[in-house]
């Protein structure tokens, strides 16, 4: 990753912070779960084009997002992903290319994000998790940290152009690792194990999250931990 993307980066999330924090009135939670220095993937639910936004300024350090390539490939927000070191990465389909950039993300001790479900719900509920996380996880040997974002489906749903202020909430939780598979590749089954596992890891935090940012909405102070 050059310099320039890097400072690139920071500088967007430095812009967003204090928007995020005063329009969608940010809380996070957990944070701490995120390894302070080391690879590791980060795994979240997927509802809005804002959850990236977000899940930039709730987390510690610096994140190397996967985007489908359909996304990334928007004439007027490439150089934006681009700038940013997003990874493409085809829909549905096999992608050693886009495997070899996340791996070798995680082997410079960086941080990747990865929306499992592949596509944004429209209506808010967690979707089935691909195998992608998991096979990645596999390779890789690095932590998982599963992240529940409620609310951004309220902030910007499918469909609309502009933002919307409401409360979101991000949750991190326990870090979760690959079963050891004694040196060989992991099976099938194997991997939509562990998706299924990190999966109902998120909708677990979904659960944890929803109520605080319900008592937000009612009037609470927003903090951040």
């Amino acid at each position: 990753m050059s310099r320039l993307r890097v400072s690139f980066y920071w500088l967007v999330k430095t812009i967003a912070w204090p928007v995020t924090h005063a329009y969608v009135r940010l809380r996070t939670m957990g944070a701490d779960n995120v390894p302070a220095r080391g690879p590791c993937l980060i795994v979240a639910n997927h509802t809005s084009y804002a959850d990236a936004i977000v899940l930039g300024s709730a987390c510690p350090r610096r994140i190397t997002f996967l985007i489908t390539r359909p996304i990334y490939s928007l004439w007027r927000l490439r150089w934006f992903y681009y700038m940013m070191g997003s990874i493409s990465v085809a829909p549905d389909t096999p992608d050693p290319g886009a495997l070899k950039r996340a791996l070798k993300t995680l082997h410079h001790g960086d941080v990747v994000g990865i929306f499992p479900e592949g596509q944004r719900m429209r209506d808010g509920n967690l979707g089935e998790g691909k195998a992608g996380a998991a096979l990645i996880a596999a390779r890789s040997g690095v932590p998982v940290v599963p992240v529940a974002i409620v609310g951004a489906h309220r902030v910007m749903p499918v469909g609309a152009t502009l933002p919307r202020p409401s409360r979101v909430t991000v949750v991190f939780g326990t870090a979760l690792h690959f079963p050891a598979v004694d040196g060989r590749r992991p099976t099938r089954a194997q991997l939509d194990a562990f998706a299924d596992r990190i999966m109902k890891a998120i909708r677990d935090l979904l659960a944890d999250g929803a109520p605080h940012a319900a008592r937000a909405d009612g009037g609470l102070t927003s903090t951040s931990s």
